[in-house]
């Protein structure tokens, strides 16, 4: 690797990835300075496959074979070991996975990216495998050969902090995911190809050394909840129709959207059950007072169980608007500036009705075909208010990430709308929306 202004050393826990760990180190060697690599008692050949490659590619570090159980701190081990060698310039990747891939140039976006910035997210596609996928093909275990098979993604791009600039004041305890204090986060992401799931062993594999993790009480993976591996295979038809999978699941379903929501963990699941109103729930009677600002509701249902609440969903109609504001500006489509008006008169709607909701964000607005009509979705979390005022309400548009034109288009029509003065509009508006940045 050509010497240059900064180094990037990057962090990396393994167990059982004899599959893909060939082509993974291979290609972090393209940007990383060092891989210091952690082996969790690997039993398939990963551990003496790295020694290998490490003969070959000297930024491949063999630190640890580390044979206890799995636990969060592990990383913070080899951060503490190498910290010595890195400067205010220089990059820690504080999490490598193995089974992630970061396609074009990482150390040039590190190049040109504002001192500013400490915090680097991925922006994640995770690719799944379906069960017409593990019918159809023949897999051999190995990842560079079933790549080929590997063509199908979810929908959403998953964002998880990845990269930290290093500092003299950074600490890293062994309980900590990253180290602390970790500064202002870019607001652009670095892209990742994530491979969970590679073939029918990898993912039986997988799925139990992770229960067994979860038994030792590792503290992670608490979010995959399925009772055996074939669990986390969808068929074609369920993969076309998600909107949105992440903590919670949102499908369409002939003419309908159901939202089924992430099962609570204790003590939210007895709150729920027993003493507050379940997500499920809130977004049906918000839904109920919004009317034509968001699609209309059907139904909501919950399952509990001994006065836990166990699942929960909501069931709304399909809403006929094809976009969502974040396509409208990600793709600048031609009715931006009318959508942006729109906006602004759409929120003056809410707060007009005393709704002030706080997941108020470019993907849960959908917009018409014209740019002039909108709905709101992810209606679960809602302040109410009597009444809004000027500072509040031009605050409601930070998570927007929208042009300066963009908020000036928007200031213009709220401030027609609720009878505040324009120019104090527009100021906060920009005020408030760059302070994301």
């Amino acid at each position: 690797m050509e010497e240059t202004k900064f180094k990037i050393y990057s962090l990396l826990l393994v167990k059982n990835e004899a599959d893909v760990i060939s082509a993974s180190l291979i290609d972090a060697c393209r940007w990383s300075d060092k891989i210091i690599v952690i082996d969790n008692g690997s039993t398939d050949g990963t551990w003496e496959k790295i020694k290998e490659l490490a003969a070959r590619y000297p930024q491949i570090i063999p630190w640890l074979r580390y044979e206890g159980p799995f636990h969060i701190g592990l990383r913070a081990k080899a951060f503490k070991a190498f910290r010595h060698e890195m400067t205010s310039n220089d990059w820690w990747c504080v999490r490598l996975d193995a089974d992630e891939f970061y396609p074009g140039d990482v150390r040039t976006f590190f190049e040109t990216l504002p001192r500013r910035y400490r915090v680097v997210k991925k922006e994640s596609t995770d690719y799944v495998l379906t069960r017409e996928d593990i019918t159809l093909n023949s897999f051999t275990g190995d990842f560079a050969k079933d790549k080929q098979y590997i063509i199908h993604a979810l929908p959403d791009k998953r964002k998880e902090r990845r990269f930290i600039r290093h500092s003299p004041c950074l600490i890293w305890l062994e309980h900590w995911r990253y180290p602390h204090p970790w500064g202002r986060t870019s607001p652009k992401n670095i892209p990742v190809e994530h491979y969970q799931y590679r073939s029918p062993e990898q993912m039986e594999k997988r799925f139990a050394t992770r229960q067994l993790a979860k038994q030792n009480g590792c503290g992670s993976f608490k979010h995959e909840q399925g009772v055996i591996w074939q669990d986390y295979l969808m068929t074609n038809s369920e993969l076309d129709s998600i909107l949105h999978q992440g903590r919670n699941i949102v499908k369409i379903v002939g003419k309908t959207v159901v939202k089924s929501f992430h099962q609570p963990r204790f003590p939210n699941n007895l709150i729920y059950g027993l003493f507050r109103k379940s997500k499920a729930e809130r977004s049906y009677r918000y839904a109920l007072e919004l009317g034509e600002l968001t699609p209309k509701p059907i139904s909501y249902s919950e399952e509990k169980k001994y006065g836990l609440l166990t699942s929960s969903s909501y069931t709304c109609e399909l809403s006929p608007f094809p976009y969502t504001l974040r396509q409208v500006t990600k793709q600048n489509l031609p009715i931006r500036e009318i959508t942006m008006n729109t906006l602004g008169a759409f929120t003056a709607k809410l707060h007009q009705r005393g709704f002030y909701p706080l997941d108020y964000s470019a993907g849960n607005i959908l917009v018409s075909a014209d740019g002039k009509q909108m709905q709101m979705v992810d209606l679960n979390r809602m302040k109410r208010f009597r009444n809004i005022g000027l500072r509040c309400g031009c605050k409601q548009f930070k998570l927007m990430h929208l042009s300066d034109e963009d908020c000036m288009h928007v200031a213009t029509a709220y401030a027609q709308a609720m009878g505040f003065d324009p120019i104090q509009c527009a100021n906060l508006i920009l005020k408030y929306h760059k302070s994301l940045l």
